[in-house]
């Protein structure tokens, strides 16, 4: 029973509890936009495809892969399917194609280290908290790379094994 008083007593902890049924709520509403239609499920998806489509375009320019598109229009790809954003790279060798594709697990790490700086940078009232929470929601969601995204990861079988050996080489020196 005194646990149950202590969090009741200490803001910081009804504050992350209030964040959490935020992020179960949107979880929620996102789950239930696309029943409102397509206009209010690109709306709900814009901050998201933004950012998603942005880690593809910064990771093709710094591993050499010459983006030459980038667009957040929607458009339609066939009956009632969207293409919410797109980067077309026209370099998309062993070094570029595998990373460009999988830029977007990068927004979990810019998620992680907002967490761990927010309340360096904000006051902790339940506003900024609550924002906060809202934040990391649309980097984690935008981070989920597409069907698309995994074809271009899995094209350069040179770029598989060129990442998948420096993972294993750097998993394997912080093992033994």
């Amino acid at each position: 029973m005194g646990g149950m008083l202590e969090v009741a007593a200490d803001p910081g902890r009804w504050h992350h509890f209030v964040g959490v049924l935020l992020v179960i709520g949107l979880a929620v509403l996102q789950a239930r936009v696309g029943r409102a239609g397509a206009f209010w499920q690109i709306c709900w998806a814009l901050p998201g495809t933004l950012l998603h489509e942005l880690s593809h375009l910064v990771v093709a320019v710094v591993t050499g892969g010459r983006p030459t598109g980038f667009s957040i229009i929607p458009r339609r790809d066939g009956p009632g399917r969207w293409v919410l954003g797109s980067v077309t790279i026209s370099n998309p060798g062993p070094v570029s194609a595998f990373p460009s594709a999988l830029a977007p697990l990068s927004l979990n790490v810019v998620a992680y280290y907002l967490y761990l700086g927010w309340s360096g940078w904000f006051p902790a009232d339940l506003w900024h908290t609550m924002l906060m929470y809202v934040a990391i929601y649309v980097f984690s969601y935008s981070s989920i790379p597409s069907g698309q995204d995994l074809k271009v990861a899995v094209s350069s079988p040179a770029g598989v094994l060129l990442y998948g050996g420096a993972v294993g080489f750097c998993w394997w020196r912080w093992v033994f």
